[in-house]
């Protein structure tokens, strides 16, 4: 019994389960670190375990009530004239992701969200920046790219990560942003979720239970950055986004 209400919510805890704790835990240390890339590790391999819905899902909850802890500073440090133009976006163009998710069929998006971050990755990754300041109908582009591939695939980080390291941002202050970006679509993901009625009780009791590893594990990932240089910071954010672009292609499709 969950509280006395819920036999059904508890997962049960079977080899399955314990490697979904470690998953949680590899993919915390992430987000911690980097801001982002929860959703590239967490959905891919809890995925395998369960389904891609369902770790969806899942990760929601852990990483809604896992960051909350160390949220507030980066809400104060975030640069919100740079952050709004792309939330709006995000949250403009996240239902009809998740209506993909709901209805579609993903493969085809997946073949291109994978290109087009791949792509991005390595343009990025050979030295290329754009130094001229965004305008704002690219702000929102990304952002709306951005909302779409988080509703869709689950997978929203790269397109805003790879839009900031393409300018002059530092470390810390990419960081922030990422964190401010993120707590914003959160609550539009939720309304689209229950709006879509694929947001269930038993996984959002399976996401509480698993919110305390998460959230250790995103300070512990917090501390790893306080000790990373600008330089550090911009080679694992490349990685992630290339494991990204790599895990996301669906082969045998």
């Amino acid at each position: 019994m969950v509280f006395g209400w819920c036999d059904s919510c508890v997962p049960s805890l079977d080899p399955r389960f314990a490697m979904a704790v470690l998953v949680t835990v590899i993919a915390g240390l992430v987000r911690g670190f980097s801001g982002f890339g929860s959703a590239l590790l967490f959905i891919p391999l809890a995925g395998a375990l369960y389904d891609s819905k369902t770790a969806i899902l899942i990760l929601w909850t852990i990483d809604a009530l896992g960051t909350l802890p160390v949220l507030p500073p980066h809400l104060r440090s975030a640069r919100w004239p740079e952050v709004v133009p792309l939330a709006v976006g995000g949250v403009a163009t996240l239902p009809v992701g998740v209506w993909v998710l709901t209805h579609g069929d993903p493969i085809w998006l997946r073949w291109a969200v994978s290109v087009m971050v791949l792509a991005s990755t390595l343009a990025l990754a050979s030295g290329w920046r754009y130094h001229r300041a965004a305008s704002r109908g690219m702000t929102l582009a990304v952002g709306g790219l951005a909302g779409f591939t988080n509703g869709a695939v689950g997978i929203g980080g790269p397109p805003v990560v790879l839009f900031w390291l393409s300018g002059q941002a530092n470390a810390a202050q990419a960081r922030s942003n990422i964190f401010a970006f993120f707590a914003v679509t959160t609550l539009t993901s939720l309304a689209a979720y229950l709006w879509q009625g694929i947001f269930t009780l038993p996984l959002f009791v399976m996401g509480l239970i698993l919110t305390p590893f998460y959230g250790v594990a995103v300070y512990a990932g917090g501390r790893i950055f306080q000790r990373t240089g600008d330089r550090g910071f911009r080679q694992a954010a490349f990685w992630l986004c290339a494991i990204a672009a790599i895990l996301g292609i669906p082969i045998g499709h």
